[in-house]
């Protein structure tokens, strides 16, 4: 069956992908079918963290607890949750406990696909999630560019929406975050496919093959990132509303959330930019002075100049985004005197095309 699946998801995959025009076959770098015998996932793919993830002083606490994700030995991850003693001795009735498996100190990787095939829970009040940490996603100095938390996909076990976010500038009060759901029928019965495409200039999100989003967050990351496939049950205010979880304590518990496989493939040579080569220029945005040295400003071509303000990045010579504007105002004009000497393309973003030129700085 696995073989099957296998099968189609490069056929999705093929389908879907938003590549150049000369496209190679994927590679598999990284994967988990999680076939063998029950007992552990393989510790030499994931880790699992251990500590109260959702503290709550006026209630029960969350916990991530390693028992909590485990290999079923019929070809799933299991992540479940359930009730426990008061892990904590803080006067609560009871706390709760959930697991989360990461390939933190194991595996990370610079662009690509990332899948998940996998079940959703049936109960109310946790979520199960797919995700990235890329970069550092504390910092607070290049918006998304140099770290961001990419949700690929959060789910629930009482309703059909499906959760897509990226979330930058650290987690304190500079955090910022993007993101879009959507209901999807039928998607809490038997097992369903979650991708993201991570390219230099985009993400973009798939729900079994079908393109739900794309965006570029707080500007595309350009340093590498690890995965996490993990649950979360807290029992704060914000985490019980009707838009979240909803309510714990009107939950049957143990429940559980199953993964069949989890893959990473490497794009080909061709599925993104390896050098400013690759990029196409738009010869109707005109940028000046070029070469630069202190600032450099543009001039739109027809179908941009009506636009109030756009997103443009910055790309080296290897094809990474450096820097990130988002919603800039015209007349523009971009600080550049940061970047060292050498070739790079500016890029103006609209509705996922990019408009583009190439300049040298001095």
């Amino acid at each position: 069956m696995k073989k099957i699946i296998f099968a189609l998801s490069i056929f999705l995959f093929a389908l879907t992908s938003i590549k150049a025009q000369t496209v190679n076959e994927p590679k598999l770098t990284f994967s988990d079918e999680f076939n063998g015998a029950a007992g552990i996932p393989d510790p030499a793919k994931w880790d699992r963290p251990e500590y109260c993830r959702k503290p709550n002083p006026n209630g029960p606490d969350g916990y991530w607890s390693k028992e909590d994700s485990f290999v079923d030995g019929k070809g799933n991850l299991v992540i479940r949750v359930r009730k426990i003693a008061d892990k904590n001795n803080d006067g609560d009735a009871f706390d709760y406990s959930c697991g989360a498996i990461r390939t933190l100190g194991k595996f990370q990787q610079l662009y690509g696909h990332y899948e998940i095939r996998c079940q959703l829970p049936k109960q109310q009040g946790w979520w199960v999630a797919f995700w990235m940490m890329q970069g550092n996603v504390g910092s607070e100095t290049n918006a998304g560019v140099d770290g961001s938390e990419v949700d690929i996909m959060e789910a629930f076990g009482w309703t059909n929406k499906i959760n897509h976010a990226i979330h930058y500038d650290g987690y304190g009060a500079a955090h910022k975050s993007v993101g879009k759901n959507e209901l999807i029928s039928g998607i809490r019965t038997g097992y369903h496919i979650y991708s993201m495409d991570w390219y230099p200039d985009k993400y973009v999100f798939f729900v079994d093959g079908i393109e739900q989003w794309r965006s570029t967050g707080g500007g595309v990351c350009n340093q590498p990132g690890y995965v996490k496939v993990t649950a979360e049950i807290s029992t704060e205010d914000w985490a019980i509303n009707s838009y979240w979880s909803n309510d714990p304590a009107k939950a049957t518990y143990p429940d559980s959330f199953k993964v069949d496989y989890v893959r990473v493939y490497e794009f080909g040579p061709n599925g993104y930019p390896t050098s400013t080569n690759s990029i196409q220029q738009n010869k109707t945005l005109k940028l000046y002075p070029n070469p630069v040295n202190e600032s450099i400003t543009l001039n739109l071509p027809e179908e941009l100049s009506a636009l109030e303000k756009l997103d443009i990045q910055i790309i080296n010579s290897t094809g990474q985004v450096i820097k990130s504007f988002r919603q800039v105002y015209k007349p523009i004009e971009l600080a550049v005197s940061d970047l060292t000497q050498g070739l790079y393309v500016l890029a103006v973003q609209l509705n996922g095309s990019s408009y583009t030129q190439k300049f040298m700085k001095n």
